[in-house]
């Protein structure tokens, strides 16, 4: 019983001393909070053609080709090609590791998951997942996993 006194202590203790150390960050001052989320970036171990993919066959278009680090070249994918408003996607040629596909999901809302998962498996590629209506859940030519998600139909006020 004593044994489980001290681990409790030692773990309040630590509990509260990162609730003190949380309590203790400043607010943001204005001209230093984030503005927006940007886009998320991935290494692809084919630029062109994960490309092809993001836009050819999701739509996506290519805001900006930019030099990146060394001689490597990113592009950056929107919905509408204007970067200043809405990136979504980086890809970088770069080495894929094993595991870093399994980071999460990228998501894109579409106003159909299963036409959308119905096309990208009509041009070659997989599904993470059996299509379904509603939300799907595909692969990109390297693996990391793309959800295509259907916003839910608004219900009518009762």
């Amino acid at each position: 019983m004593n044994h489980r006194r001290i681990l409790a202590g030692i773990v309040g203790t630590g509990l509260f001393a990162s609730l003190a150390l949380a309590q203790a960050v400043p607010p943001l001052a204005e001209e230093v909070k984030p503005i927006r989320v940007a886009g998320l970036g991935i290494k692809v171990s084919d630029l062109e053609r994960s490309k092809k993919f993001y836009t050819e066959v999701l739509g996506l278009k290519v805001g900006a080709k930019v030099p990146a680090q060394g001689e490597a070249v990113e592009y950056l994918l929107g919905m509408t090609g204007d970067i200043r408003a809405d990136t979504l996607i980086v890809i970088r040629k770069g080495e894929v590791k094993p595991g870093a596909t399994d980071f999460g999901t990228i998501t894109i809302v579409v106003p159909s998951g299963r036409k959308m998962a119905e096309h990208v498996v009509a041009a070659g590629y997989t599904t993470a997942r059996p299509i379904v209506d509603g939300t799907n859940f595909v692969k990109d030519p390297d693996g990391y996993t793309v959800e295509l998600y259907q916003r839910p139909v608004a219900r009518a006020p009762q």
